[in-house]
């Protein structure tokens, strides 16, 4: 925003050098990047923050520069002494008070529209605006001078006499005043006469109504219009001015019939002509808000020990009255055009603003020892990544945000989904309810360019709605593979099977400290305990086709929330073993029922403390096998933990796990 810094003197009697006004305005957040002379009037070029919006007028930065310098500020004439009585010949409606909370309109009859004054002029054109005449100018003047945006119509101009502020309906267009027609959607808002569009709200005024020289009697706008819907109808028509800026990052609801009083005044005293009727429609402001503020609160996050009086001079010299509740708690009023102060917060950041950032000593952070950096189930989560991608799996992100068509084309479920209110697309108007979509759209996008072989996996948020209404957030685990095996030369030319993505989830789980004799696939239910965790879904023809799939694929999605009070990633050290081990094998045919995790059960219950591992390191399936049955070899390693393990020591404990397998039934040693 450009400030010509003559012109800001006239609010603020300043003595202090450009220089150092250009350093009090940067320190306390309005950073001025640049000074440029013109014509012996300096001109600030100063970066506004977007919370700041009553800094984007003269008058707002004389308020900043009173609270920095001590100094008052000297207002302009904002009321209007006496005003013609008698009812207004036009009518004002607000169909649409969500996005006009608040309008105004008066009557200005018998002006002389003509070129303007030249003191008026150089101010515009210090500002880079081109006067255009002197009613247009005198509305530009007070946006700049107070922030609040104005538009002044020729009066005959405008049909039935009404003005009638409304959403646009579907068809309508305008020709706005910079001469571009633009089409209208439904949701932008408008301001229309008995028969047309005649302004588009907050943003531009239209031709039709545009004051002329030939303009005897003026209607003079001053209106507050809802933010977004300003940013957005701006950003859709592609059309920006001095006003839009201004309504989109929200305007001093306070301030609406001032400035129309100050421009009336202004227009009368230049323009000629008689100020006749004013029509105020809408919500008009209430009460100040209210925050309480801690004293000391704000002296122990700023690390200061300043007193309550000093706080309160410190508040007052940034017009903010404050009341003391009780001893070092504060009451504080919030003018309307500081709209950004809201929380406790902001009020201890003002005082930091105004105090000086650079009078604010270094300290060093108190230093807590031991912190809980991680919480389990984000080191849990760690742990998932690192086990997997150890295993050959690739992390893959997906979108969070998905369409009903592919939701559809995964059989997914849409009755608990949660729906987006203003999506970007119809690809991103649903919050996922699950992974599977998104897994299968990666599978399909890298089998379609040639990438056949894939193992991958995601760790990410899905989203649904309960019973209740309740929104909830669970974390998921999907795991996908199709193709070759790959990794390893034995199986290197075969397809992955459902064994490869079983066992990638009993290691993960083991990993985490799970026991994994406790985990169950009673397909397609994934089971732990006895619970229900996840799925392992058999996908149709009909899903494969619809995502462009020609070979299987391989799919788990685990409740990776449900694992959480199960997880034990606790990490115990223990001796090297001082001990040799001594290692033994059994043959045998076990029966379909029979599984490797339940030899081994039966043999650490027979081995107890001698037994170090289990493994199995054959299987085998043939003629020499009956059918159903397979032919599994197994060893075990025994080791002493007091001393070295004799051959009689083994012999015993060996010959019982083999007479416990024997008993079992189904199985027959060979």
């Amino acid at each position: 925003m450009k400030i010509n810094y003559n012109w800001l003197k006239e609010y603020i009697d300043v003595k202090k050098p450009l220089d150092d006004v250009v350093k009090l305005l940067t320190m306390s957040g309005s950073e001025v990047k640049a000074v440029d002379d013109m014509g012996g009037d300096p001109i600030m070029d100063i970066e506004i923050t977007p919370n700041r919006s009553d800094c984007l007028s003269y008058i707002g930065l004389a308020r900043e520069l009173a609270a920095l310098t001590g100094k008052e500020i000297k207002m302009p004439p904002l009321k209007m002494k006496k005003q013609k009585a008698g009812k207004p010949d036009f009518a004002v409606e607000i169909k649409d008070k969500d996005l006009c909370p608040r309008y105004t309109a008066r009557l200005i009859r018998g002006v002389v529209v003509g070129e303007s004054p030249a003191w008026l002029k150089d101010k515009l054109i210090s500002m880079g605006l081109k006067p255009v005449n002197n009613v247009v100018d005198i509305t530009n003047f007070v946006l700049f001078e107070l922030g609040q945006p104005m538009h002044a119509f020729d009066h005959d101009k405008i049909l039935g006499k009404s003005i009638i502020i409304r959403r646009a309906r579907s068809g309508e267009k305008i020709t706005a005043i910079d001469q571009s027609i633009k089409p209208l959607e439904k949701n932008m808002l408008i301001i229309a006469d008995k028969e047309r569009p005649i302004a588009i709200g907050g943003v531009m005024g239209g031709l039709d109504t545009e004051v002329s020289t030939g303009t005897k009697d003026i209607l003079l706008e001053s209106a507050y219009f809802d933010p977004v819907s300003v940013r957005r109808t701006s950003y859709r028509l592609t059309l920006a001015s001095e006003s839009s800026y201004r309504f989109e990052r929200g305007v001093d609801a306070g301030m609406v019939l001032s400035a129309s009083d100050r421009a009336a005044l202004l227009i009368a005293k230049i323009c000629g002509g008689e100020i006749c009727g004013l029509l105020d429609k809408g919500v008009k402001p209430g009460r100040d808000r209210t925050i309480t503020l801690r004293a000391d609160k704000a002296n122990r996050v700023l690390d200061l020990k300043l007193s309550e009086s000093r706080v309160k001079k410190i508040l007052s010299a940034l017009s903010l009255k404050s009341s003391s509740s009780k001893k070092g708690v504060l009451k504080v009023s919030i003018p309307s055009f500081r709209g950004d102060l809201k929380y406790e917060m902001d009020l201890v950041e003002e005082i930091a603003r105004i105090y000086g950032y650079e009078n604010i000593g270094l300290t060093i952070p108190r230093i807590i020892s031991n912190p809980e950096r991680k919480s389990l189930s984000w080191k849990a989560q760690d742990k998932v990544k690192e086990t997997l991608t150890s295993l050959g799996l690739n992390e893959v992100i997906t979108y969070g945000l998905l369409g009903k068509q592919v939701l559809n084309m995964a059989s997914v479920d849409l009755s608990t989904t949660i729906p987006i209110k203003n999506p970007m697309s119809a690809e991103q108007e649903l919050m996922r309810p699950a992974l599977l979509p998104g897994i299968l759209n990666v599978m399909s996008h890298n089998i379609n360019r040639g990438v056949r072989d894939l193992k991958i996996f995601e760790i990410g948020a899905v989203y649904s709605k309960g019973a209740d209404n309740r929104y909830r957030e669970k974390t998921h685990l999907a795991i996908a593979m199709t193709g070759l095996f790959s990794g390893d030369w034995q199986r290197q030319k075969n397809n992955v099977t459902f064994f490869d993505l079983k066992g990638s989830i009993e290691a993960l789980l083991n990993n985490l400290g799970l026991d994994v004799e406790k985990l169950e696939f009673s397909l397609p239910d994934i089971l732990y305990s006895g619970e229900n965790i996840g799925r392992v879904p058999a996908l149709s023809h009909q899903t494969l086709d619809a995502f462009g799939l020609k070979q299987d694929i391989l799919l788990a999605e685990i409740a990776f929330d449900e694992l959480i009070g199960h997880i034990n990633l606790e990490k115990k050290l223990k001796d090297i073993p001082k001990f040799p081990s001594i290692k033994r094998d059994v043959s045998l045919v076990a029966g379909p029922a029979v599984t490797f995790s339940k030899i081994a059960t039966i043999a650490k219950e027979e081995g107890g403390d001698l037994i170090e591992r289990i493994e199995l390191f054959d299987r085998y399936t043939g003629k020499q096998i009956p059918k159903g049955h397979h032919g599994l070899s197994i060893r075990v390693e025994y080791r002493g933990k007091e001393k070295t393990l004799t051959s009689e020591d083994v012999d015993k404990a060996h010959s019982d796990i083999r007479k416990a397998l024997a008993e079992k039934p189904g199985v027959t040693l060979r």
